[in-house]
């Protein structure tokens, strides 16, 4: 926060209040500020689905350009592309990313060990998110999940609030839960499964920031998201269009992308946030 004060004739004795009055003044502003700023980032589109979980896109209207995916459909277009990493991407030029029309970015901030059940935190985390935001990219993270049970749940969203400490996020929070055979938690049963996310997201959301669930169809499946009509969905699945028949922001359409700035694959995100609460919106017409 940047402030000119203009040259005014004063005594010794109102010059000398004057200063100490102005920096408070400035703390006070500069803490509402924050303030309000952390509320105003989680109250974004995402935060409010469809309640009957509705597909609303015309998958005719996903565009294929040069390894990218647009939606284009009249008035309602989403442009955004964004990549997810991982301290397994190694360093990244965030400039020479954002250079290559990325807008937005998911930073693992840790995860769970998918056989000893350990928490640790992603190594190249903070290298990431500062980088990446200094580069005017928006940020959320992830955590990958392997709970077997609600208090593990609640272990992971503790880790995440204290490693962001008072961190602002421009996207959400989200809960990596890939149920998949051989890992820890193949055998989690869908009640289960459905009180991890609720743990998981309800303390990521009291904490003030966005809670968001990742997974393809399998994942999504076990899970019972009639019970968890609050959570946005980002959905994962690599093709032409994502058959996913119920309502998602974000569609993680490749794990073989090719951006600048990043020496590995890396996969690539459309954010369908906006247009999906502009196609709800005008279904409720």
């Amino acid at each position: 926060m940047h402030s000119k004060a203009r040259h005014m004739r004063k005594d010794a004795r109102e010059h000398s209040l004057l200063g100490p009055a102005i920096v408070i003044l400035v703390l006070l502003v500069a803490f509402a500020h924050c303030t309000l700023t952390r509320r105003s980032r989680s109250n974004v589109s995402w935060q409010d689905p469809p309640q009957d979980n509705a597909y609303l896109f015309d998958r005719d209207k996903f565009l294929h350009d040069n390894g990218r995916y647009t939606y284009e459909d009249g008035s309602v277009v989403a442009r955004r592309t964004g990549v997810d990493v991982a301290d397994h991407e190694g360093h990244i030029d965030w400039e020479a990313v954002a250079n290559d029309g990325i807008e937005f970015a998911f930073i693992r901030i840790g995860y769970r060990g998918n056989t000893e059940g350990l928490v640790h935190e992603d190594e190249l985390f903070e290298e990431n998110l500062t980088a990446a935001q200094n580069a005017g990219l928006a940020c959320g993270t992830y955590f990958y999940s392997q709970a077997l049970n609600e208090d593990e749940a609640r272990e992971e969203a503790a880790f995440v609030i204290d490693r962001l400490g008072s961190r602002q996020l421009e996207y959400p929070v989200v809960f990596d839960y890939e149920l998949g055979s051989g890992h820890r938690i193949a055998d989690v049963d869908e009640a289960t499964a459905t009180a991890c996310v609720r743990a998981f997201c309800e303390a990521i959301r009291d904490a003030g920031y966005t809670p968001m669930l990742y997974g393809n169809n399998y994942d999504l499946r076990r899970i019972s998201l009639s019970e968890l009509p609050d959570y946005p969905i980002w959905f994962a699945e690599y093709g032409s269009t994502p058959s996913y028949e119920g309502a998602f922001a974000i569609w993680q359409y490749s794990e073989s992308g090719h951006v600048n700035g990043i020496d590995s694959n890396v996969d690539l995100n459309l954010d369908l946030s906006e247009a999906l609460q502009a196609l709800s919106s005008a279904s409720e017409e």
